[in-house]
């Protein structure tokens, strides 16, 4: 039995002749898609041999082959590892040697992070390019066995596919940094994944086959948790390579839009956004947003522009959401919440979702009182791939530790208070200071460095980097701009630079990150801060 790939071809048979993807170079209906990804799991399990529980990496912009892909795996019984396309040629080296790998479909425009895995892999990788036979020539010449999409969908059958599977069995790998800055991978099983559709259809949103969903965020990201609910209830998955209030504004009208998924910096800059005011947006139900915090100014200007279209959801890689949810009747047009106390709220529990808050004792805390969230449900990771040592430390008798500190009224709101881990959310992305600070500490001139996260209107935090030169080296923020995005995804640079003679200390030695967060809280206005783009 395989209950995703059989809700997969039951749709493609229910919706056969509708449109289910809508890409910038393609649209395809239901039937295109099943048989499409049957022909790449028969390919991948029958041809290329991968035997179930073999991980494929996806590395791709948001793209109808995206979605056949993580069908196919689904089908065959592989598990997905989803990779950033912001991601490094470093970072993706890591998680394809850390995952293990067999395969990775990419495109040609990540040709030069093809190229630099030659030879840094620990075990062999089938390539596999979604573009045209011509581009893909871009690709070949760095490993020798990649190879084209089009050949490899001829290699297999378009019949219906499914391995069997149980539902212990793993479905995605998904990277995450800790605090230590090294990325584990949270491993989700085909039992946690049919119980987070089971979630979203509970707790966010009904979707009928007239809705169409447009994902503005990538797929390896929040976003891609939403086309396979959409796609088996028939609905329209509309996918954009490349985000901007003008292309967001354009594709609701050209496709009648019903619902999208963002993080709080896209609302803002659709919100504000002049394309706004000649924007014909009456089909838009309903906007989710997550993955940072949403500022209440913010949030004020956004139902005033659209009204109470907005639900607000709250999860994390080990967790995927909805855990907490803010639904539309708790937000009204005035920036306020309907519910008593609730301004500022994150959400209640969602149902099929369990919370507590705990002490540093584990302890159950009061209402009123602060609290780590812990979170229980079918739809949490069972582990850490490959570090049993990290499962350990967050994992507790069925319960996810998830490092964020919280406050819940009377009412069951939940209100996120503070961060225990260091983790920085900018743009709705996870940026970890250590993984920052070694990159840092590789520049000649920097003697000491500490990175934390900084108030930001655009991106609710920016990284900012607080740094003591070394002596006689000279240092400008624009240089240390370009020597981290060597090696960083743009959203993990420094966009404010401190230099300072000396970092705070705590009795023990070490550096005083919270004295740091407290004196530089004003961002850009702080003394001898430099803002860098």
């Amino acid at each position: 039995m395989n209950v995703l790939g059989d809700l997969i071809s039951r749709a493609g048979a229910q919706f056969a002749e509708r449109v289910a993807l809508v890409g910038e170079r393609r649209t395809l209906r239901f039937s295109d898609v099943e048989a499409e990804s049957n022909r790449l799991a028969t390919a991948l399990a029958r041809d290329f041999g991968l035997a179930c529980g073999a991980r494929v990496a996806i590395l791709l912009p948001n793209c109808p082959e995206f979605v056949i892909t993580d069908f196919a795996l689904i089908k065959a019984g592989l598990i997905r590892v989803p990779i950033n396309p912001r991601y490094t040629a470093y970072e993706v080296e890591f998680i394809l040697n850390h995952s293990g790998a067999a395969a990775l479909v990419t495109s040609a425009a990540f040709g030069d992070i093809v190229a630099h895995l030659r030879g840094r892999l620990t075990s062999p990788l089938h390539v596999i390019v979604v573009d045209d036979a011509s581009q893909s020539a871009e690709v070949a010449p760095a490993i020798a066995d990649a190879f084209g999409w089009r050949n490899v969908l001829a290699r297999g059958t378009p019949d219906r596919f499914a391995v069997d599977v149980q539902e212990g069995d793993g479905y995605m790998i998904a990277y995450t940094s800790g605090t230590t800055g090294r990325p584990k991978g949270a491993l989700t099983t085909v039992k946690a994944r049919f119980a987070n559709v089971m979630n979203v259809y509970a707790n966010e949103m009904f979707v009928a086959p007239s809705d169409v969903m447009l994902h503005v965020a990538s797929l390896a990201h929040g976003s891609g948790t939403k086309v396979f609910p959409f796609f088996i209830k028939g609905a329209v998955n509309v996918l954009l390579p490349r985000f901007s209030p003008a292309a967001f504004f354009e594709t609701v009208q050209k496709h009648g839009v019903t619902t999208s998924w963002m993080v709080p910096t896209m609302v803002a800059m659709i919100t504000d956004a002049p394309e706004r005011a000649q924007a014909r947006c009456s089909s838009l139900r309903t906007i989710i947003y997550g993955g940072a915090p949403m500022p209440v100014p913010v949030m004020r200007r956004a139902l005033g522009a659209f009204g109470p279209i907005f639900v607000q959801i709250y999860g994390l890689t080990e967790a995927p959401h909805p855990d907490l949810v803010f639904g539309k009747e708790e937000h009204v047009a005035d920036g306020a919440t309907a519910g008593p106390g609730s301004a500022g709220a994150t959400g209640r529990a969602a149902i099929g979702v369990r919370i507590r808050l705990v002490d540093d004792a584990g302890r159950d805390v009061p209402a009123g009182e602060v609290g780590e969230i812990l979170i229980a449900g079918e739809h949490v990771m069972t582990g850490y791939w490959n570090d049993p040592v990290a499962t350990a430390e967050t994992l507790d008798d069925g319960w996810c530790r998830t490092g964020d500190l919280a406050r819940m009224d009377t009412d069951g709101f939940y209100y996120i208070v503070d961060r225990k881990k260091e983790m920085i959310i900018s743009g709705g992305y996870n940026v970890y200071p250590r993984e920052v600070e070694d990159v840092l500490y590789r520049h000649p001139a920097i003697a000491e460095c500490a990175v934390i996260g900084s108030p930001d209107e655009v991106w609710g935090e920016c990284v900012h980097a607080l740094i003591v030169r070394k002596p006689g080296f000279e240092m400008t923020p624009e240089a240390l701009s370009a020597h981290c995005a060597r090696e960083l995804a743009g959203y993990k640079k420094p966009r404010r630079v401190t230099l300072l003679d000396a970092l705070p200390r705590t009795p023990n030695g070490k550096i005083d990150k919270k004295a740091l967060r407290s004196q530089y809280s004003r961002g850009s206005d702080a003394p001898r801060t430099q803002s860098v783009a």
